[in-house]
């Protein structure tokens, strides 16, 4: 059984040291058909393991691809190319000072393994302009360069959250992408991937022969697995764990994967989901499963929330203490392909950030309107964001609040409605101080994040014929119907919900109704108050 190859984004180490090569050469032919393309996905996709790839194909190291597709099914020439290859997650990004010598160590580090003569240092920008030039001219233009950039977006990310910093970055990086464009002669191939598409990095606007590929649906699989891939790539391992009981699994193989398809499949990114094409033989275009996850629960056989775990960008959760999101906003997700391609360091959607950085992926689309409406892909996203968000918001350290979901169930399945407000007010009396909330929303949000954490599927802002009901939950035998009001009273939500019959339309669905008004007070920021009616 090949080894795992955990942790290795390098192509030649994976085939060297005989670990799974999920083969994506199929792909990568079509794309070399091509000429300059920029490729978003989230981290830890594969972004650079393709790179990787497509560095040793244009290196001609065909001995490392024998027996892939590309080898058994094209009569491909493997010409050898000079390649360019700067991977950004690998450059010092402390500061913008320190960026820039570190760009410009790179760029001497690959003269030199070109036997080049020293470059002198004046900008990045520069520096590869006058690289590519003179590797076209030792090489000769039958083998023009190949330009690879990995994570181009890598230094402005990690500094969002500081905006002036941001553009300090972003303006190094102008300088560097914007010489592009003048090197098209020198070039054979241009491939460059990162998370978002920033604007004003003259990456998009200056380079007009791009091609942005990352809604195209014929590179949908170009990185992540399918769950063809999982099944065939990874079967002696799938099978492994079933052998070895070290989880009750009775359906054997397919019971795993139908485990591993609600942890960590789901993602669609491509721009019309029902698009049907040859490839998929008339079926929907496969869902991605995240590769990183994948590959620690095959190693390890226990379900956790490796992706998220790995790193969850910090100015992700940064930008929700701040922002105070709606509860609508996570149910409702919508935009247009502007919109999901779009990042700019001033304004920053929560679709686009959801999106771009895979926490949402695409759900469904209307032709009519062009927009896509969004989802969580999976259980470890929806699990991971929704716990680090009530705890950004509450200081709950999140195994307190595993802890506590499991109480905030059973209270709701027994009809105990004393205990489950009791332990909705802890996570209130957590909320930081020095944060002045005068929104109902906010408290709404909390409340209906932690329901959705239980698996209770609440039903937030349900519109009726005459109004709409603040937040509804089910459980076994009971429906429960809440109002919520910020500073005024329980009694006065309760009338809401008798007065407007927000309950009539459930009448007839065969379970217990009980009627919620909850009051809360942007002064203690906690419920002050609540009353329950019972409907029989």
């Amino acid at each position: 059984m090949k080894k795992l190859p955990l942790g290795i984004q390098t192509f030649e180490k994976i085939i060297e040291d005989s670990c799974v090569y999920v083969d994506k050469t199929e792909h990568i032919y079509k794309l070399i058909k091509g000429d300059c393309f920029f490729f978003a996905r989230p981290r830890r996709f594969g972004k650079s393991l393709l790179c990787s790839t497509l560095k040793n194909l244009f290196l001609g190291n065909r001995e490392l691809f024998k027996g892939l597709w590309i080898d058994k099914n094209t009569e491909y020439h493997w010409p050898l190319h000079p390649v360019i290859h700067i991977d950004l997650s690998q450059v010092s990004r402390k500061d913008p000072e320190s960026l820039t010598a570190s760009l410009l160590r790179a760029l001497d580090d690959i003269a030199d393994w070109y036997e080049i003569d020293k470059l002198e240092h004046t900008t990045p920008g520069e520096m590869l302009k006058r690289l590519t030039m003179r590797l076209f001219r030792k090489c000769g233009s039958k083998n023009r360069v190949v330009l690879i950039i990995d994570e181009y977006d890598k230094p402005i990310l990690d500094s969002i959250e500081k905006p002036e910093v941001a553009n300090k970055m972003r303006e190094i990086l102008k300088d560097l992408y914007e010489v592009i464009k003048s090197l098209d002669e020198y070039l054979r191939f241009v491939f460059i991937t990162g998370v978002t598409r920033f604007s004003k990095t003259s990456l998009f606007s200056g380079l007009n022969q791009l091609v942005n590929i990352s809604m195209d649906p014929q590179f949908a699989h170009l990185v992540g697995y399918t769950e063809d891939e999982v099944r065939f790539y990874f079967r002696d391992h799938l099978q492994q764990i079933v052998d070895d009981q070290r989880i009750p699994i009775k359906g054997g193989v397919n019971e795993l994967v139908a485990k591993l398809r609600r942890w960590y499949d789901g993602y669609r990114f491509w721009r019309d989901p029902s698009l049907i094409t040859p490839m998929t033989k008339n079926h929907e275009i496969a869902r991605l499963y995240t590769p990183f996850s994948v590959l620690n629960y095959l190693y390890t056989a226990d379900f956790s929330n490796y992706w998220f775990e790995s790193g969850t960008p910090s100015f992700l959760i940064k930008i929700f203490e701040h922002q105070h999101y709606s509860i609508e906003s996570f149910e409702n997700l919508t935009a247009d392909m502007n919109e999901l391609m779009t990042f700019d360091i001033a304004t920053i959607p929560l679709t686009t950030l959801l999106f771009q950085s895979g926490y949402a992926t695409i759900k469904s689309y209307d032709e009519a309107t062009q927009s896509y409406s969004l989802e969580m892909p999976n259980y470890e996203v929806r699990d991971s964001l929704l716990k680090s968000i009530v705890a950004s918001m509450t200081s709950q350290k999140v195994s307190t609040i595993n802890g506590t979901l499991v109480e905030l169930r059973r209270a709701l399945e027994a009809g105990n409605l004393d205990a489950f407000i009791d332990l909705i007010k802890k996570f209130y009396s957590t909320v930081p101080y020095t944060i002045a909330v005068d929104k109902e929303k906010y408290y709404q949000t909390i409340f209906f994040i932690l329901l959705k954490l239980v698996n209770l599927r609440p039903d937030v802002e349900k519109a009726t014929n005459i109004g709409r009901v603040d937040l509804i939950v089910e459980t076994s035998n009971t429906l429960y119907i809440f109002e919520f009001k910020l500073n005024k009273s329980a009694q006065e939500a309760l009338n809401q919900i008798i007065d407007m019959h927000y309950h009539e339309v459930y009448l007839d669905h065969g379970k217990k109704i009980i009627l919620v008004g909850v009051n809360f007070s942007s002064d203690t920021k906690n419920i002050t108050e609540f009353l329950i009616k019972k409907l029989d």
